[in-house]
């Protein structure tokens, strides 16, 4: 196999279609306040501020802000920890899970729509392929060389 060649497939289809690639990457963009809501919504449980500013990729000061908006919306709630008084858990309001669960049914239906041009199995395996290719990219930190 030549990485190469193949490589510079992949990259000259980057180049040709990077209106629709970038549309893609937009649509399915889950960023600031939506983007912790989703989070939440997905893993089903209160979480740490700190393991969500390393789960999702931002500054403690963003995540702070984050929240300060969100629980002032009612969106969001922080509690202690039954544990360790200290710490803070952030959970969902009522409010906070139907938005949540909206937002993620929109982004499922996105995606539903993408892959709807694909046979079962070919979406299969484009969804493992995805998935590969993800934890590559979180495990090695690859980062594109101009």
């Amino acid at each position: 196999m030549d990485t190469n060649k193949l490589g510079e497939a992949l990259w000259c289809t980057h180049l040709d279609h990077v209106r629709a690639l970038e549309q893609l990457v937009e649509g399915s963009r889950a960023r600031g306040e939506s983007g912790l809501l989703l989070y939440l919504f997905h893993v089903g449980q209160p979480m740490f501020p700190g393991t969500l500013t390393e789960r999702l990729g931002l500054t403690t000061g963003r995540i702070a802000n984050i929240l300060k908006s969100l629980e002032r919306s009612g969106l969001v709630e922080r509690t202690p920890d039954r544990e360790d008084k200290r710490r803070v858990l952030v959970a969902l309001t009522p409010r906070g899970e139907a938005l949540a669960r909206a937002q993620n049914q929109a982004a499922v239906d996105f995606h539903a729509k993408l892959v709807s041009h694909l046979s079962e199995a070919e979406a299969q395996q484009f969804i493992e392929l995805i998935q590969r290719i993800a934890l590559f990219i979180e495990d090695e930190g690859a980062q594109p060389r101009p």
